[in-house]
């Protein structure tokens, strides 16, 4: 299948949506009652938060392809090397941003997509890391987005599908000085799980859910002048429209479509979550 650059934005701020969705919403946290600034978020249980870490995972992975296939949807290859970031949604993210087609103000968007990125490439700094299972204790400098993709992966897989986050955490201790071998770095993961997702990942939810909310209302921000000037109503019962969108000339397939209709529609409801704004105090440690 072939797909227009406008099909191509439609699906990947679609697919964005409906992942902030699932993460960030009243089953994974509780509510935020009346205070919506300088605040903090909890997850409703740590089986929600592994959950959380879960989802958070997947959108901080690669769009793959199977086998030798083209990556779905026509949609190109990030860049050899480069950053991290770069090999997750955020990179389809940044496109829009760069050349938007389905609005035109995406000043908000831009914003928040850099700013997020730019914390998921910067480093936590922790000290007095106990890897007990291998007797290793250090300062430990890592990537926040390397814990988020190690704690993600540690929570969903079994050891025998860890192979790359064990060779991943040889790298990460190499870079603090500290060696270890593939047997050394299996038997650490259990710690890792600990360290990375009871403390780090636990710490830096609300902050983390803050930059996928603002997202989400970004994407609004960004699609409902469109929804509004795109509006046709068809018919009415009782006191209910019946609507549609008008739909471009450009986007000709059929599941791009359906992806740009909803994009439109979701801007007509009001997102699972209000917006909020995280305390200081959880932005500046780690």
């Amino acid at each position: 299948m072939q797909f227009s650059a406008i099909e191509q934005e439609a699906i990947i701020l679609s697919a964005v949506i409906g992942m902030v969705d699932d993460m960030v919403n009243h089953a994974i946290f509780c509510p935020l009652g009346e205070k919506r600034h300088d605040t903090n978020l909890l997850p409703q249980t740590s089986e929600s938060l592994r959950l959380f870490g879960t989802l958070l995972r997947d959108f901080l992975s690669p769009v793959k392809a199977l086998g030798r296939a083209p990556i779905p949807f026509g949609l190109p290859k990030p860049p050899e090397g480069g950053r991290a970031v770069d090999h997750t949604s955020l990179f389809y993210l940044q496109r829009v941003c760069d050349a938007p087609l389905i609005g035109s103000d995406v000043v908000q968007l831009a914003r928040i997509v850099g700013a997020f990125s730019d914390w998921l490439e910067d480093y936590a700094e922790v000290e007095r890391v106990w890897l007990a299972n291998i007797s290793i204790k250090l300062d430990l400098r890592i990537k926040r987005i390397d814990f988020i993709r190690m704690s993600g992966d540690i929570g969903k897989h079994n050891f025998l599908r860890l192979g790359g986050q064990a060779k991943r955490l040889q790298t990460i201790l190499a870079e603090n000085g500290v060696k270890i071998d593939e047997s050394q770095a299996y038997s650490a993961l259990p710690d890792c799980w600990d360290w990375f997702h009871t403390h780090l990942l636990a710490f830096h939810a609300s902050n983390i859910a803050e930059f996928l909310n603002n997202i989400r209302y970004a994407i609004r921000l960004y699609v409902t002048p469109i929804a509004k000037a795109r509006y046709r109503v068809t018919g009415r019962i009782d006191d209910f429209d019946l609507y549609t969108f008008e739909r471009p000339v450009e986007i000709t397939n059929d599941f791009a479509w359906a992806r740009y209709f909803d994009l439109l529609q979701s801007s007509l409801r009001q997102p699972n979550f209000p917006p909020f704004s995280v305390s200081r105090s959880f932005k500046t440690q780690f």
